[in-house]
């Protein structure tokens, strides 16, 4: 996918797993052909002050099958996950943008028709409220999006499916170059036609703000062609969890 360059440094506070072997749990699954025995994981995601976040994706990547297993946390945080036994996997967490790598975790050798506790994991961090695209495109001194634009418009919205509780706006900008009205109008011009790509793809319309601030917010200097490209951009602001 399309690298979506952003304000993304996630804190990882805590990241706990606790494997329980106990007779009396559940049963792995055992005879699936060729497969291994798997270890239930039951994942648990929150909030530096241990509040659940809903609509989070954690995968989890095989590091010897490469496979990915994958699950999204309802509004207590959680989901189950059967990961196969003998394996490490690389943890990530999905957000806007590509998934990086946080942390491993090893699933031991499981026994075939034996009976397994099931594991715990926790992950406590806290997400940007500001992520930058870098992958969004215009027509120049247009507001018209380009098609380049939406693969990542795309990972947009399935973001904002997955957290369907949370309210953003779309923040245009522009370098100083020409007259600051028309920046201004611009810049509020290609909010909109962000917005209208988010409702046109199911996004709920009262989730989404469109607000233009022209060249009043650089993030670079002005001065450089380097700087003035940084400042032409579009922006995701979290406004509300």
């Amino acid at each position: 996918m399309h690298r979506l360059t952003k304000v993304f440094s996630l804190f990882i506070l805590v990241l706990l797993i606790s494997i329980s072997f106990q007779s009396n749990s559940q049963t792995n699954n055992s005879d699936k052909g060729d497969q291994p025995p798997t270890m239930t994981m039951e994942v648990m995601v929150t909030d530096m002050e241990n509040n659940p976040r809903e609509g989070e994706k954690i995968v989890f990547s095989d590091t010897v099958s490469h496979k990915e297993y994958s699950g999204v946390t309802d509004k207590s945080g959680t989901f189950t996950i059967e990961l196969p036994g003998g394996s490490t996997y690389h943890v990530k967490i999905k957000g806007l943008g590509e998934s990086k790598d946080y942390q491993s975790v090893t699933i031991p050798e499981l026994q075939p028709n034996k009976r397994y506790g099931k594991s715990r994991f926790t992950i406590k961090y806290e997400p940007p409220k500001v992520y930058t695209l870098d992958n969004v495109y215009f027509d120049v001194n247009k507001a018209n999006l380009r098609e380049a634009s939406y693969k990542e418009l795309n990972e947009l919205v399935k973001y904002m499916e997955r957290r369907s509780h949370i309210r953003v706006e779309i923040a245009g900008h522009t370098d100083n170059t020409g007259d600051k009205a028309n920046n201004q109008k611009l810049s509020q011009q290609r909010a909109n036609s962000v917005k209208q790509y988010l409702v046109n793809n199911g996004i709920d319309p009262s989730r989404v703000e469109a607000k233009g601030y022209g060249e009043s917010r650089p993030v670079a200097n002005n001065n450089t062609e380097k700087g003035r490209q940084k400042n032409r951009r579009t922006e995701v602001h979290i406004i509300r969890e």
